[in-house]
Order: C-alpha cells, then sequence, then structure tokens
C-alpha cells in the first residue's frame, strides 16, 4: 500500500514555540487548567482568514505566539503578528457534542450534510447510505479498537472531543481540497488523518461514473469487494484518529512514526461482514507480510531495526516507505504477540509524553531498549519469528 500522509504541522513549527511554556494537554480536560487558560481569541490563519473563537490556549510562546485550541478539538498555530485581539473568554469552553460539531462543519463545505453517532460526526455531499455505512464502520472499528487495547492491558480513554470525518463525493473535489488542506502528496490517495483539525479526510469509494450512488449496505460493500486496498486505507486513516484520542497517542508530542504506522497497519484489514465486532483486528495483514518477506530476503540491512527506530526517515521518504511500512506491521504484530507487556509498557511510556518535547535519535533508541533490550538479540528473534509466518 502507498505511503498515507498525516497532515500535521512540521516539526520545525512546533519547535519555533517549544520555548514557550505548556498550559494544558490537548487530550486533557482538566477544568481548573482549562479556566485558567482559556479565553476569546481573534486571529489570521494561514489562509489570510480571520477567524474568532472561544479557545484554550496549550502553548505560550516567549515572542507571544500561540497554539490555541478549538471547542471542536482543532489545533491553530497562531504567530504573533497574526493575533488580532484576545480577551476574556464570553462562553465556558466546553467541547462540542458531534451533533455540534457536525453543524458547524456544514457551514465550511457548502452542499455537505453532517450525520453524528454519539462519537461521530460524519458530514457528506456523497449519498445518505453510503454515510451511515461509514458511521458503522468507525463505531465498530473504534469499539473493537478500544476493547482489544483494554484487554491488552492499556487502559484507553474516552475521547475528549467529537471525532469528525468529512467524505467528498468525487475524487476531484478531494484531491482539490486536500492539496489546500494537507499538500499535493495526499490529492491522489483515498484518504488521510489531519493532525491540526483532528479530523479524517476520505473520498466516496463507491462512487460510480454513471453517477448513480449505492442505496442498500449490500450494493455498497459490493461495490467495495473491488476497491479492498482504498478500503483498508480509510480503516488506517480511521485508526490514527481513535488513537490520537482514546489515550494512546497524543498530538503534537513525540510519537515514533514506527509505532503509529505499525498500529495502524495492524488494524487496517477491513471486515466488512461483521456487524457488531472487527473480526480481522489483529490477524496477519498478508499485503504487509510479503512486502516484509521480500525486504528480508533482498535488501534489509543489519541495522534495518535500529533505524526504523532511531527516527522516521524510512517511513517519510518514497524510495524506502514501503518497506518501512511493512516493517513497522511486522514488529508490532511480534511485539503484541510474543512481548505483549512489554509493548504496553512502551506504548504507556510514549503516551505520557509532553507535547512538543521532540528527543534526539539516541534517545529515541534508548527508550526502546529500556523496554526491549539489546536490539541485535530482539532482532533476531524477531526475524526468526516473522520467518515462521504464512
Amino acid at each position: 500500500m502507498a505511503l498515507q500522509i498525516e497532515s500535521s504541522l512540521s516539526r520545525r513549527q512546533w519547535l519555533a514555540v517549544a520555548a514557550g511554556s505548556l498550559l494544558i494537554r490537548p487530550d486533557s480536560l482538566t477544568a481548573d487548567e482549562t479556566k485558567m487558560a482559556s479565553g476569546q481569541f481573534t486571529f489570521e490563519d494561514r489562509h489570510q482568514k480571520i477567524r474568532e473563537m472561544t479557545a484554550r490556549v496549550l502553548v505560550e510562546a516567549q515572542d507571544g505566539g500561540l497554539l490555541l485550541q478549538g471547542m471542536d478539538g482543532r489545533i491553530w498555530q497562531v504567530p504573533p503578528d497574526k493575533l488580532k485581539q484576545k480577551a476574556a473568554a464570553t462562553t465556558p469552553f466546553a467541547p462540542l457534542s458531534a451533533a455540534e460539531s457536525g453543524k458547524q462543519i456544514t457551514r465550511e463545505f457548502a452542499g455537505f450534510v453532517s450525520y453524528s453517532t454519539e462519537r461521530y460526526a460524519l458530514c457528506t455531499n456523497a449519498s445518505e447510505p453510503y454515510a451511515h455505512w461509514c458511521l458503522g464502520l468507525f463505531e465498530r472499528l473504534a469499539t473493537a479498537f478500544r476493547a482489544y487495547w483494554n484487554k491488552l492491558g492499556f487502559k484507553t480513554v474516552d475521547p475528549v472531543f467529537p471525532l469528525v470525518a468529512v467524505v467528498f463525493q468525487k475524487q476531484t473535489q478531494f484531491a482539490e481540497f486536500a492539496t489546500v488542506d494537507a499538500g499535493a502528496d495526499v490529492a491522489g490517495v483515498p484518504g488521510y488523518f489531519s493532525i491540526p483539525t483532528n479530523r479524517i479526510v476520505l473520498r466516496d469509494l463507491t462512487h460510480s461514473s454513471t453517477g448513480q450512488p449505492a442505496r442498500t449496505n449490500a450494493e455498497i460493500e459490493q461495490r467495495l469487494e473491488s476497491a479492498l486496498y482504498n478500503v483498508a486505507t480509510m480503516v488506517h486513516e480511521a485508526t490514527h484518529q481513535i488513537a490520537f484520542n482514546c489515550g494512546l497517542h497524543t498530538r503534537m508530542a513525540d510519537n515514533p512514526l514506527w509505532m503509529t504506522e505499525g498500529m495502524a497497519t495492524y488494524f487496517e484489514t477491513p471486515d466488512l461482514r461483521s456487524k457488531t465486532g472487527w473480526k480481522t483486528a489483529g490477524q496477519i495483514n498478508r499485503a504487509r507480510l510479503r512486502r516484509f518477506k521480500e525486504f528480508l530476503t533482498a535488501r534489509r540491512p543489519a541495522d534495518s531495526l535500529e533505524t526504523l527506530i532511531r527516527n522516521d526517515t524510512r517511513l517519510t521518504s518514497p524510495d524506502t516507505a514501503e518497506d518501512g511500512y511493512a516493517e513497522s506491521w511486522a514488529l508490532t504484530y511480534f511485539l503484541v504477540r510474543k512481548q505483549a507487556a512489554n509493548y504496553v509498557k512502551y506504548l504507556t511510556h510514549i503516551s505520557t509524553k509532553e507535547p512538543l518535547d521532540f528527543p534526539t535519535p539516541e534517545q529515541r533508541v534508548a527508550e526502546f531498549q529500556d523496554v526491549f533490550g539489546d536490539l541485535k538479540r530482539l532482532d533476531t528473534e524477531f526475524v526468526k519469528y516473522l520467518k515462521t509466518l504464512r
């Protein structure tokens, strides 16, 4: 599968404000902290649009720049010269409900309709049956995802903010929006998760050249049978979203890419048949396994495990991304199956990291070794185990 790119502000941009004081974590809802850090703000965004909102301050930089979070969970970077006004909050800071968030987003997208569940808000110009099918898929995935990690020993938390999905009916519409929102690199993929907006952005995978929408779940699933690659991407991005909202990952913090992508590929195999569970969770990802075994036989260097852990380069470079994603899945599968307690310990350590605290490559390796031990020994066990998988 092609590299699925998450939209996020660059590390350089985050580090530019890191010299300031961190006021509150983006996934926290402590009442006293929120009251202290919230206010009414007017600023110009990166598209030169004036924004007015009640928000809370996540970070206040020494130069006066702010990292704000709106009541929909969206994070805004506000340089000091773009801040027009700040004042005491006129309304208390309180996360929007899914229904409220959906209504807010329809004002952003002309002609879109919002649908919601308790956890999700979906805004789309695609058909109503497809919207409900997507919401059903997301809810089943979220329930199974949290249950899986709870059973393994990592206690997940309820999302603070609604989980938003924006679904475009046509590929051309998706590509036009994605280019502006996340960059031209994502215009050709089926979907992506945006860290700043906390949204997944997708296109209708059942859209037909005839313009006739699928009207039943059976018809939707029939059309999707020939697009399982794209459905896997949809599940992959939805997995990112729930992981960043249930305590496993923290937005703006140092989340090693092998870990976040390994987790998403661990869950990305679609389950279109079950109406209640997610039976494919943790099953062997055949596409990733084939790619890893090819990599292992033809070109995997002796220091492959270390380079995967020490930085994110192998997953962000087009020349190495396919192999990097395959090894991330393989390592995640191995650690969950053979060292579950240590893996949960490592996830717990990463989940408690403060936003904007980016370690050196050497520190990343040391953190990993503190939990899993010597890399050469682990690599030998890892490769031996993966060779047994069929």
